[in-house]
């Protein structure tokens, strides 16, 4: 018997769930037909805890076939940040334990199992706002900048929304601004807040800034700006 697994692939759901996947192929090089061709995958993170799993089963692999097919894990991207939000801002590897089983002959048992690694790419990988820019927009106001960057490590192309309010040290708001994230799959991201602030509130203020995206809402982050 002749057994392969292929590179993954990977690809989002329209209900936001990430498939993660391995083309499969199965042939049959023996005298006999095999059975209940079982792949079997156990996804661990790196605290042990279960991810995800799957199962493929192809009834027959009849003597001398060919059989190719795809094996198709999926895991809920939602509840995996929600769970651990380290993975927000920290790429990771995480553990695969494969087992495959089939019936030789149709009656005998055979199993083997093996051990993969699967990679996790942050979708904020190192992620800084600031530092804060400021020039003079009028007589009473100035126009405030903060850059925002990371680099999308993930799978998935990462799009949401930063909405962001800055008070000054009475913690009175004293502007508000918003900016459309869109960064594809491995890719760097750069944009800017902007607001128009009192002059006088310039110099102490802090900004509370919330992430919403299709999988999560994370924040408000807060963030002391004062020049």
């Amino acid at each position: 018997m002749q057994y392969s697994l292929g590179d993954l692939e990977t690809a989002i759901s329209q209900d936001n769930e990430l498939l993660v996947s391995f083309p499969v192929s199965v042939t049959n090089t023996g005298y006999y037909n095999l059975a209940s061709f079982n792949i079997s995958m156990q996804v661990l993170n790196n605290n042990g805890s279960e991810v995800t799993r799957g199962s493929t089963i192809i009834p027959l692999v009849a003597q001398g076939q060919t059989v190719n097919t795809t094996h198709t894990m999926k895991l809920n991207v939602t509840d995996l940040l929600l769970t651990d939000r380290e993975l927000l801002f920290n790429d990771s590897s995480w553990s695969i334990y494969e087992v495959v089983s089939m019936d030789a002959a149709e009656v005998i048992p055979v199993r083997a199992s093996a051990n993969l690694s699967l990679p996790w790419g942050a979708p904020l990988n190192n992620l800084i706002f600031g530092p804060l820019k400021t020039e003079s927009y009028n007589q009473t106001h100035m126009r405030v900048l903060i850059p925002i960057r990371f680099e999308n490590h993930a799978f998935f192309s990462f799009t949401g929304t930063v909405k962001a309010r800055i008070y000054d040290n009475g913690n009175l708001l004293v502007g508000k601004s918003q900016i459309n994230l869109d960064a594809p799959q491995h890719s760097p991201y750069k944009g800017e807040l902007e607001f128009y602030l009192p002059a006088r509130a310039v110099s102490s203020i802090h900004c509370e800034a919330l992430l919403e995206t299709p999988f999560f809402t994370y924040g408000p982050m807060v963030m002391n700006l004062g020049t």
